[in-house]
């Protein structure tokens, strides 16, 4: 074995020589590589969190601009969470069902509660993901949403429908002369 290394010791110094040589040049390269990927990792999910908390805290009011925004971003922040972008697909089908506007109120209230629990399924599925331990119920039953936003909304929704219904021609707007005179 001495007699073999002492004839080959060259050959042992040249590999020995270009192994440093190559780890020189390509650990830098791939602590690069390594650090990108890592970054690339962490944006995405700190951009997938915040799709999270948006539609955490927006649960209560699923027709703002900032909900429909977070869900239509799920199929591209979660491309690779199939389990997450399952519930998804189930979730949206629904809100892409006709609504039953004609119908009695029990199939009104059917089509929601199977809305809230959709969703509900959905966020309970993120929230594993993220690692949080919520309860369903919580999720479902847990946002504050004031009484007054409500009443808000609705006064928005009955002016908004009140000025269609007015320059469709379905509604006239009245209009009384008065005398200031007489006043």
């Amino acid at each position: 074995m001495l007699k073999w290394l002492n004839s080959n010791i060259g050959l042992i110094t040249g590999v020995v020589g270009l192994i440093t040589v190559f780890a020189i040049f390509i650990a830098p390269i791939v602590a690069l590589w390594l650090q990108k990927k890592i970054e690339t990792f962490n944006e995405q999910k700190t951009r997938g969190l915040e799709i999270f908390k948006t539609l955490l805290a927006t649960r209560a009011n699923t027709i703002s601009l900032e909900h429909v925004q977070a869900l239509n971003m799920i199929d591209v922040e979660f491309y690779n969470q199939k389990e997450i972008r399952n519930y998804w697909n189930i979730y949206r089908d629904h809100l892409n069902s006709s609504y039953p506007q004609n119908q009695d109120k029990s199939a009104q209230d059917r089509w929601e509660e199977k809305r809230v629990d959709y969703l509900t399924d959905l966020l309970h599925c993120m929230s594993k993901f993220f690692g949080y331990d919520f309860d369903k119920v919580i999720l479902k039953k847990g946002a504050y949403s004031p009484v007054a936003h409500g009443i808000f909304n609705l006064q928005q929704n009955l002016i908004r429908h009140g000025f269609v219904e007015l320059l469709t021609g379905e509604k006239s707007l009245k209009v009384e002369v008065v005398d200031k005179k007489q006043s």
